[in-house]
């Protein structure tokens, strides 16, 4: 391991240096800086943007990649960046919705697998939440048993596609409104 390879592993790494090392030259470098905990935004943000495929997984799996950074790479090129992204517990549940529906069949299934198991934690938390409320008194929270019904009816497989719509070119009108040409 290079010494600037366990420099980008360090706990005590300062802010102005993790953001030098997440320039540097070597991907397993800047592959370090995008796990770090403490990773500033703008750093992850410009992470997303590098050429190295691992890198751009290490953001994706970012727990505080953020809504941006995680739409731009759900987009990405590699099916290994986007199931990152879907991995991603901290993903909002928008995103992993749309990718119930990309194109590949391995990340759709992945999405409603992460959809399914998603519900299944609000249902159970939802479960001991109102378990907890009913022994205080309370009433249950509506937009949570919301929340559950959104995720438990989200699509897990692909929708049909949509045909394109040719339209047929339109008339040119001449001035007068009538479909004639202009007369020369």
């Amino acid at each position: 391991m290079s010494a600037d390879l366990s420099l980008a592993s360090a706990a005590d790494l300062p802010r102005q240096r993790i953001s030098g090392l997440a320039q540097h030259k070597d991907p397993a470098v800047r592959e370090a800086i995008a796990r770090r905990e403490d990773c500033p935004f703008g750093v992850l943000a410009a992470l997303a943007h590098d050429s190295r495929a691992q890198v751009r997984i290490a953001v994706a799996a970012h727990p505080r990649a953020g809504r941006t950074v995680l739409t731009h790479l759900a987009a990405d090129r590699d099916p290994h960046v986007v199931k990152a992204v879907t991995r991603n517990i901290e993903a909002p549940l928008d995103i992993v919705e749309k990718l119930a529906h990309h194109r590949r069949e391995e990340v759709r299934h992945l999405a409603g697998r992460m959809l399914e198991e998603r519900a299944a934690m609000i249902t159970a938390g939802t479960q001991e939440d109102e378990a907890l409320l009913f022994a205080r008194g309370g009433r249950p929270s509506l937009s949570l048993h919301g929340a559950v019904e959104q995720v438990a009816q989200a699509p897990t497989h692909p929708s049909r596609k949509v045909q394109p719509q040719t339209l047929a070119p339109r008339p040119r009108v001449g001035r007068d409104g009538t479909g004639m040409p202009r007369p020369a």
